[in-house]
């Protein structure tokens, strides 16, 4: 696939999860013992693209918030 024609993107939904499940971010961060300053990150996708996600945090959000993986990230086309 040619990529530049077909940009993709990887979109966390962490935000619209704890909307849902009326959770705060300092409470998540607080209940996993993660920074708060990269759950922030998450939830308003900030430099997603380029920084580096610990698999020990994608298990601890998504065994906190019983969700998957699949729920918690989503591949978007950029164009």
């Amino acid at each position: 696939m040619d990529w530049e024609k077909h940009p993709v993107s990887l979109h966390c939904t962490l935000k619209d999860i704890l909307k849902e499940k009326d959770i705060s971010a300092l409470q998540l961060s607080k209940d996993i013992d993660h920074r708060r300053s990269t759950i922030n990150d998450l939830i308003n996708n900030k430099d997603i693209d380029v920084k580096r996600i610990p698999a020990q945090l994608i298990a601890r959000l998504c065994a906190y918030l019983d969700v998957t993986p699949s729920d918690l990230f989503k591949v978007i086309h950029t164009k």
